[in-house]
């Protein structure tokens, strides 16, 4: 028999957590991580088919409700709902977004552009508004999922780039507001990482120059992402309004990653 006592104790255990987007990509790899720490999960999400087949791959519990979160009433009610049926609310991940691949300026339509900050920020802010009365109670946090584009602009993507970058903003200015109520409030920046969005988006052959892209020579996984939120939401204790760059380096330096050269 195992010795139980040598057992790592399990980091999230009897905490609740919202992911927003959960069913697949990064939110999946949150889900995954908190529920094998012993955490339940309820994921928001308008991927019926998929959310309803999830099943834990741990000692925690997943929850799925079908949640438009560009419509107000529905994510205040699955937030109520979460509560009633798990109690409490320890951490909300904002990871819901969109990207429609590379346009320019010319061919994105001022409605894309609200479509896509419904998606990628007025999801965030509609999510925090709601849980916040519930973290304050238990200082919880709140992880949201920016961009590499937040810090670091790429072509094609003007849209894109300023919604990850009100994102950025918007985890500094609630920090403030919510660090007299013990509530942590921080972000995530991934750089590309292996969802079904990255392959819908770029071509295969555009795979290989990103991964080249990267200091560490490969594409991140939503694990890692996940693994990311776990340390911010109960190991980074003494950490708020910041972002995590969770990018594989692809950040550092300006010139070519393979040559060594500076330029």
């Amino acid at each position: 028999m195992a010795n139980i006592a040598n057992q790592p104790a399990l980091r999230f255990k009897d905490k609740v957590a919202i992911v927003t987007g959960g069913v697949q990509g990064i939110g999946r790899g949150c889900v995954d991580v908190f529920v094998e720490q012993g955490g339940k999960v309820a994921v928001f999400d308008i991927n019926d088919d998929v959310g309803q087949a999830m099943k834990s791959v741990g000692p925690g519990e997943i929850i799925y409700f079908h949640c438009n979160m560009r419509k107000e009433e529905e994510v205040k009610n699955c937030v109520e709902e979460t509560v009633k049926k798990l109690g409490k609310i320890d951490c909300l991940v904002n990871n819901v977004g969109c990207y429609y691949g590379p346009k320019s300026i010319d061919e994105i339509s001022v409605q894309n552009f609200r479509d896509l900050l419904e998606d990628n920020l007025i999801s965030n802010f509609t999510a925090s508004k709601y849980a916040l009365p519930y973290l304050r109670k238990t200082k919880g946090s709140i992880v949201n999922i920016s961009s590499i584009s937040a810090n670091a602009a790429f072509k094609n993507s003007t849209t894109y780039c300023a919604t990850k970058g009100g994102v950025k903003s918007l985890t500094k200015a609630l920090a403030i507001d919510e660090a007299k109520y013990g509530v942590r409030v921080n972000s995530i920046a991934p750089g590309a990482i292996e969802t079904p969005l990255l392959r819908e988006v770029w071509p295969k052959e555009t795979i290989a120059t990103l991964e080249s892209c990267h200091t560490i020579q490969r594409i991140g996984k939503p694990r890692e992402v996940g693994l990311a939120s776990l340390f911010l939401a109960v190991d980074a204790t003494f950490t708020t309004g910041e972002e995590l760059m969770c990018t594989g380096g692809c950040e550092l330096g300006y010139g070519n990653k393979n040559t060594g050269l500076p330029c």
